[in-house]
């Protein structure tokens, strides 16, 4: 999988179809976490929800998806964390160590913050 810079602060990243699931359920489990906490969900997680969801992979797709810096550094972390965690299928980490390496190659620095 490659990784390609794009125009306007965006990076393409490429995923398979099991990267692209694994991504989805993260972001999904954020979303669902701070329901369940009667808070807001984060929008940089229903930002990538949407992105996922509003281009399913198809045999003609490239699997390629953009993200903010913002975004990337979120799933890479979120992604991270879930990879970590004892519960997490062995086929699961290793795409989720893929794409936040791919993330962690194309956003070298976390997103710096605009006053």
């Amino acid at each position: 999988m490659s990784t390609t810079a794009t125009r306007r602060g965006r990076t393409r990243i490429s995923m398979s179809r099991t990267e692209q699931w694994v991504v989805h359920h993260v972001m999904l489990a954020e979303v669902e976490a701070r329901y369940d906490d009667d808070e807001s969900p984060p929008w940089w997680a229903l930002a990538v929800l949407e992105k996922l969801e509003d281009r399913p992979v198809t045999e003609r797709d490239d699997g390629d998806r953009s993200f903010t810096c913002y975004e990337a550094w979120r799933v890479r972390r979120a992604l991270r964390e879930y990879a970590e965690s004892p519960d997490t299928p062995t086929e699961d980490v290793t795409a989720a160590i893929d794409v936040a390496r791919r993330l962690d190659e194309s956003f070298v620095e976390p997103p710096t913050a605009i006053s």
